[in-house]
């Protein structure tokens, strides 16, 4: 426990926990999550009247800082991870902090080249979601997603390039020898060269009650955040293609059962039913308390 960064505090289906879990697992930053199941366990640990308090989720820190609903982005900022550019203008701007926009900045960076890197949310992108990615040069045995995505935000910084999170582009101007990118929070990033590496954006389902329940029952490509806490339960996956399967896999490591079904024909789809594991290896995973990552030391 003495390598937690983060205790977060609240109620299961709640898409402002969930929001803050994914956050810190696609960051690799260990913490623990404490699941609140009823009024006297609000009122033991944290001096609440019940389970439906307005300030929760409740993130605490080693320092003792107790931050009640807190936004990701005040998380990322207590980490010491938000910052303002320190350049007023930069050799290269990158727009998205994914396995291509890293992969550039390392280029760039260690040629010289000042180099910022813009990401709305996570490093790592959709590859940092991932339980393990095995077709990655350079890693035989596979890694999982937020480790690589940590090793190539470490490598990086050590360039000397600089990631600003949290931060959306919302409008560019591009002029004769420099870009201007204007981001939400009114910042603007000059740079001579831009690099548009932003990934995806899934698509969505459109079902009955959709938005209602995201993050509090349905989720986006969340497999790698709230597999543990599928113990014993019924999942319903909808995807095609190689990561919706390994997706499969590696829920079915905790869930008691795991519905695959293919995304273009979601009502009678083709669909793949998948036992949890037998491997005696697998089993200990099963109803983990909490999540660790490798120790991210950001600078």
């Amino acid at each position: 426990m003495d390598d937690v960064v983060v205790c977060l505090y609240g109620k299961r289906e709640s898409p402002q926990a969930y929001a803050i879990r994914d956050y810190l697992q696609r960051s690799d930053v260990p913490f623990e999550w404490v699941e609140l199941k009823d009024n006297e366990q609000a009122r033991a640990e944290l001096g609440l009247e019940s389970v439906d308090d307005a300030r929760l989720p409740i993130c605490i820190f080693p320092d003792g800082t107790r931050m009640e609903r807190p936004t990701v982005r005040q998380v990322t900022e207590k980490l010491g991870w938000f910052r303002n550019p320190s350049r007023s203008e930069y050799d290269l701007a990158i727009y998205g902090a994914g396995p291509a926009g890293l992969s550039a900045a390392v280029y760039a960076a260690s040629e010289g080249l000042k180099t910022a890197v813009i990401e709305r949310f996570a490093v790592g992108g959709q590859a940092g979601t991932s339980p393990k990615i095995e077709n990655y040069l350079g890693f035989p045995q596979g890694i999982s997603g937020a480790e690589l995505a940590e090793r190539a935000r470490e490598q990086a910084f050590r360039f000397g390039a600089e990631i600003l999170l949290h931060r959306t582009g919302v409008r560019g101007e591009f002029l004769a020898g420099r870009g201007i990118g204007y981001l939400d929070d009114g910042t603007k990033i000059i740079a001579r060269a831009s690099v548009c590496a932003t990934g995806v954006e899934y698509r969505r389902l459109n079902l009955p009650n959709e938005d209602r329940l995201l993050g509090a029952g349905v989720y986006y490509g969340a497999g790698a955040s709230e597999a543990s806490l599928c113990s014993n339960e019924h999942v319903i996956l909808v995807g095609a293609g190689n990561s919706s399967a390994q997706a499969s896999l590696h829920l079915a490591r905790y869930a008691a059962k795991v519905d695959h079904r293919h995304a273009r024909r979601l009502p009678q789809g083709k669909r793949v039913r998948i036992s949890r594991p037998s491997d005696p290896n697998h089993a200990q995973h099963r109803g983990a308390p909490q999540h660790r990552g490798r120790r991210s030391t950001r600078r």
